[in-house]
Formats: C-alpha cells, sequence, structure tokens
C-alpha cells in the first residue's frame, strides 16, 4: 500500500553556486561517506550527482511527510544495482511510526533540472 509520495526538482546551477561556496564542508553536512564516493566517482557529472543525490534526499523526505527540520544525513541514496533509500535515526522511526517499510526513488537529468520522485509503501 503506498504511504507517501514525495517530489523534489533541483537546478544543477543552484547546487553549483552553493557548492562553490562551501565545498567540502557542503559534502560531508549532507551526504554519507558512501554518497561521497559515489559522487567523487565522475569528475564529469561530479555537480549533476550532487544535485540528484541532494534531490533524491528532498523527495525522500517529503514521502515521509516529517513536519520536522530535515537532516539529510539521515536519509542515504544507494546506486547500485538502482536508485534505493536507506534511513536512520529520528527520520526512520517517524516513517516505521507511519507504517512506512520501503521507499522506492527514481531520479531523471536534462540539461540543468533534475528531478526525483519517491514513493513510500508499507
Amino acid at each position: 500500500m503506498v504511504k507517501g509520495v514525495g517530489i523534489d526538482i533541483i537546478r544543477i546551477s543552484r547546487v553549483e553556486k552553493v557548492y562553490s561556496t562551501h565545498g567540502e564542508r557542503f559534502l560531508k553536512r549532507v551526504f554519507s561517506d558512501e554518497e561521497i564516493r559515489y559522487i567523487l566517482r565522475s569528475e564529469a557529472k561530479f555537480l549533476e550527482r550532487v544535485a540528484s543525490t541532494f534531490s533524491a534526499k528532498e523527495a525522500v523526505f517529503k514521502t515521509i511527510g516529517m513536519k520536522r527540520p530535515i537532516i539529510f544525513r539521515e536519509i542515504e541514496i544507494i546506486r547500485k544495482p538502482f536508485p534505493s533509500v536507506r534511513i536512520y535515526g529520528h527520520t526512520k522511526d517517524e516513517a516505521l511510526r507511519k507504517g512506512i517499510h520501503q521507499i522506492f526513488v527514481s531520479i531523471s537529468h536534462d540539461g540543468d533540472l533534475c528531478i526525483t520522485i519517491a514513493i513510500a509503501v508499507g
């Protein structure tokens, strides 16, 4: 049964602006070590990977329907063999309280845009 749907769209140029201002500190604040390894694997797609992972986290947060500030590192986007989600801490507690047992994500890019949809099921 579907428990929630979340969608997020972001301009990759906006992420570039944030990264140019905050650099490595931004990556470490928002992404897990595994996500950072994925992001750094391709210099050519670096900003696209930062934007898509960030967008996926936002969509997951929306699908859970949380009312408190997002803790980005409590949401982890796994890329192998396909995009999937792991959640931790208070975010996981809230999802379980709402009967959410799995969250699916789909990510797409086009030009300067990245869009993600997340669907929570229970």
